[in-house]
Parts: structure tokens; sequence; C-alpha cells
């Protein structure tokens, strides 16, 4: 485990997905991050989505006339970690493609990112490097689960800019899209929460416009920002009728398929490329309050 500190936070990294295990506030203890030490919910604390987010029709795509199968998120999630540098507050980490996930994905990758912490922030930077003589297609998700101290209800999204409305991607099958769209009014660009808004499968919205999103909790002092300017959609999860106690809010540069057969993977909603020899940098940034 790795762990990186300031006078502020305290985060712990696992090299398993470069995956964040805790935000830990240095003053009163308390973690954002989700952990299920009952293993009653969900083990996961943070993974990364890579190279797919959500699930494929029969988990399978089509490229270049070929037929692949990867499982949902991707691999990457378990994929094992070096450390490239470290220090006190800040480390990078590396993994590459290796003929294991050239089976599942056919480009030859490598996949960097970067923990800096800065005053109550944990800064994050990845890099996403085509090392292959083609164009690389791919989705990019974060997938953190936050602490919920109370009932979900006395919790809402603060989108900023504040804005009058926004736009929900419907999920139908979940986990998969339908194709259709609907808008929701917004006050003064908050969203509330509920477990049963969250009963039907996770929430997917569509954030072109917005640069930060806040979890606030109106019966605690504890909130935390999330910087997406870097991700156009946001989705919001919960186990299903689970009353779990946590949420996940979940920056996505990508989205699942639309329900139906298998397509071609450059070809789905959301796909971002990269140009041989070329690296796509996307920072984003967990402020804690």
């Amino acid at each position: 485990m790795i762990k990186i500190k300031n006078d502020r936070i305290q985060v712990s990294i696992s090299t398993l997905g470069a995956e964040i295990q805790e935000v830990t506030s240095v003053k009163d203890r308390f973690d954002y991050i989700w952990n299920d030490v009952t293993g009653e919910y969900w083990k996961r604390h943070a993974p990364i989505l890579f190279p797919i987010i959500g699930r494929l029709n029969d988990n399978t795509y089509f490229y270049h006339g070929n037929q692949y199968e990867l499982s949902q998120h991707g691999f990457l999630r378990d994929q094992e970690f070096s450390i490239v540098m470290k220090d006190v507050n800040f480390v990078k980490l590396q993994s590459s493609a290796n003929d294991k996930t050239q089976i599942e994905y056919p480009f030859n990758y490598r996949f960097t990112v970067t923990y800096q912490l800065v005053d109550n922030q944990l800064k994050i930077q990845y890099e996403i490097e085509n090392l292959d003589a083609k164009t690389m297609y791919y989705s990019l998700g974060l997938h953190p689960g936050f602490t919920v101290e109370s009932d979900l209800e006395n919790y809402h999204l603060v989108f900023e800019p504040h804005a009058d409305e926004i736009k929900e991607l419907r999920v139908d099958p979940a986990p998969f899209l339908n194709g259709v769209s609907k808008i929701y009014s917004l006050q003064n660009g908050t969203l509330p929460l509920s477990h049963a808004k969250l009963d039907n499968g996770l929430v997917i919205y569509s954030v072109d416009n917005f640069t930060n999103v806040q979890l606030v909790n109106t019966q605690s002092s504890h909130s935390v920002q999330l910087d997406i300017s870097a991700f156009p959609y946001l989705a919001v999860w919960s186990p299903e009728h689970r009353n779990a106690p946590f949420v996940c809010v979940e920056p996505f540069k990508g989205l699942p398929d639309v329900y139906g057969k298998p397509g071609k993977l450059q070809d789905k909603l959301g796909e971002n490329s990269v140009l041989v020899s070329e690296t796509d940098m996307i920072k984003t940034s967990i402020r804690v309050y």
C-alpha cells in the first residue's frame, strides 16, 4: 500500500489498479472514501475504468472485422501498476499493455496516473499513450465511492457554474443506455439525491457545461468536490435496493453501450481516440472539506 500525506489529508493507494483506498482528514480522521470492512456492499473504493465504461452488448465489440470480448468496466482496475516516482505527497504509477490485455484490447498503450496532494486537494493526472502503429480508441471513467454519514436524502449535488437544468441520459435496461434523454430542472445548480432515485440503477448526466460538482451533506460539515471539466458525463450510483451507506459520483469520458447488438469500438457513443505516438492528458481533482 502506498501512502502520501500533507498536513491536511492522508491518501492510501493500491498498486492494483492504481486505486485510491482512502482519503482521510488529518484533523478529524474522517475517511471520505468508502471502505466496506464488512464485505456487505461493494469491495472496491475508487477503481479506474479503462478501456471501456460500463457494459458492452454481449460483452462484445468489433474492431477491423475482428470480434473481442471485454467484461464490465474493462481490465485496468485489475492490472498491477509499478511505481515510477514517489515523494511524501506525490506518487506516479504506470501500467502498460501486455500479451493478455491485447487479447481483449488490440492496442499497445501505456497508462500513467499521478497523484499529488496540494492543501486539501488530491490532484490527479492521467496520461494515456498510444504506442501502437494505429489510432487507439478508449473510454476512461473514475468510480469513487464516497462515505454517506446519514440518509442519502440529506445529500445533494451542486454543479458549478450554477445552471437551471441538466440533461439525463436514460439508462434502461440497466446498465445500458436506451438512447433517450430527459431534461431535469435544477435550483441554483442543485440536484437532490435519494436511494429511491438510484434503485433502478446508475443515473448518467451530460455535464459538458459544468466545471465542478460538489457532494454536500446538509447534516454534516463534510463535503467533497470533483473537478469534472475534462469529463463530458457524470454517473451517480449506489447498490440498488440496499440503502448502502455510500454513493459513487463518477466522472465519465465515454459511456456504456446503447442496448442492442454489439458494435464497432470506434463507433461507441462518447468514444475517445489517440493518434499514433500521441498522448491524451486528462486532469481532475478531489477536494475535501
